[in-house]
């Protein structure tokens, strides 16, 4: 990609960019320490935290479609813009209560509200940068929000060591509120009356798309094996006589890795296509992780991280490119909705299918598992026609 394209690139995720970051930030900024936050400080169950967090993960997948849906007919901002309220509004809930079910209540309105501001971020980004260049576009703007990521990560923990946990919330809830300045900037943005995306619905898209159909049975099997050995990555680390600390190092380094090469990873998407790009994420993710799994001390640990995080910022750039072919001038929203619903919905029993095989297998063996029903996902992958 010449100097001139990439420039174009850049200047098409503009202010989506930005947004991202903030909004990111905002979620991480809590969202890292909010397991310890309930078990330790709220000296809440593990019960509890289960629910509180099924309730997160719940909102956010079924919020997507809806939100994608709306998107296409009202536009993007509209629905980033509702998303980061929702966001900000349900933060300052978390610091002014200690009650399990209001908690519960604020969570599931935290998810709605970032599921409806990524699905019409990813929507914005992937229409401005059109078939051709949705890879580095999109690429560009997850890269801002992975580094929010990193920033949220670092800073949530000194925040919230120095001034407690109210100042925490509160903090994510300004820059919630904040990102919507860059989200009233966007540019280019148009809503439709007549979307031809609102009248796509899932089984359609399922049985009248081959493209779509194998794309998503693929990244089912890619995230619930996923899903099933994340929880045991930090398990993993303590085995290996990591503190806290260490755990944070590792999971920043990963995060950074993603950060310095998710735009790489979109140009090259943009050249080679999003099937070989993502047929070969899955492909490495296998060796990515069993590498992690077989990792003897911090180095090289350190080492599996930056390598996870290489082959981790290869996925989304990927799919994005596959959906905006797929979609073909129909709403990208409602589409890009539909596969995060599909995928999110049926990915969320893995943590607990993971609980169920530890107390048959160790942790190596979860890895093994997770690893080897990922790998199913690439003969459908195979199946999408470029």
């Amino acid at each position: 990609m010449s100097t001139e394209s990439f420039t174009s690139a850049l200047s098409a995720a503009g202010f989506s960019t930005l947004a991202y970051l903030l909004a990111e930030c905002s979620t991480w900024l809590w969202y890292s320490l909010f397991g310890k936050y309930l078990i330790k400080d709220l000296m809440l169950s593990g019960e509890v935290l289960g629910v509180i967090m099924t309730l997160y993960n719940l909102s956010y997948a079924v919020s997507v479609l809806p939100a994608g849906r709306l998107s296409d007919r009202f536009g993007r901002r509209k629905v980033m813009a509702f998303g980061l309220i929702l966001m900000g509004f349900s933060v300052i809930i978390m610091a002014y209560t200690r009650d399990p079910i209001i908690l519960s209540v604020a969570c599931f309105i935290s998810g709605m509200g970032y599921g409806s501001f990524i699905v019409s971020v990813t929507a914005y980004t992937v229409e401005k940068g059109g078939v051709k260049r949705a890879g580095v576009v999109y690429g560009i703007a997850l890269s801002g929000g992975l580094l929010g990521d990193v920033i949220g990560s670092f800073v949530g923990g000194s925040v919230k060591e120095l001034f407690g946990s109210n100042i925490l919330f509160l903090l994510s809830s300004i820059m919630s509120f904040l990102a919507i300045i860059p989200t009233i900037l966007l540019k280019g943005d148009q809503s439709s009356t007549d979307s031809p995306g609102s009248s796509l619905s899932i089984k359609s898209l399922l049985v009248e798309d081959e493209n779509f159909r194998s794309l998503s049975i693929g990244l089912i099997f890619h995230a619930m094996g996923f899903n099933i050995l994340f929880p045991f990555i930090s398990v993993h680390a303590s085995d290996l006589g990591l503190s806290d600390y260490g755990i944070g190092i590792v999971n920043s380094t990963w995060t950074l890795s993603m950060v310095f090469t998710t735009v790489l990873w979109g140009i090259l998407t943009d050249k080679i296509g999003g099937k070989g790009i993502l047929t070969w994420h899955l492909i490495t993710s296998f060796a990515s992780w069993m590498f992690y799994a077989y990792s003897w001390n911090f180095a090289i640990i350190i080492v599996s991280a930056i390598f996870m995080g290489i082959v981790s910022s290869m996925d989304m750039p990927a799919r994005r490119k596959i959906l905006a072919e797929i979609a073909n001038g129909r709403g990208v929203g409602a589409i890009i909705g539909s596969l995060d619903l599909i995928t999110s919905i049926i990915s969320i029993p893995g943590p607990m299918i993971a609980g169920i095989l530890y107390n048959y297998v160790e942790v190596l063996g979860i890895f093994w598992i997770g690893s080897l029903i990922n790998l199913i996902g690439v003969l459908f992958l195979l199946k999408i026609r470029s």
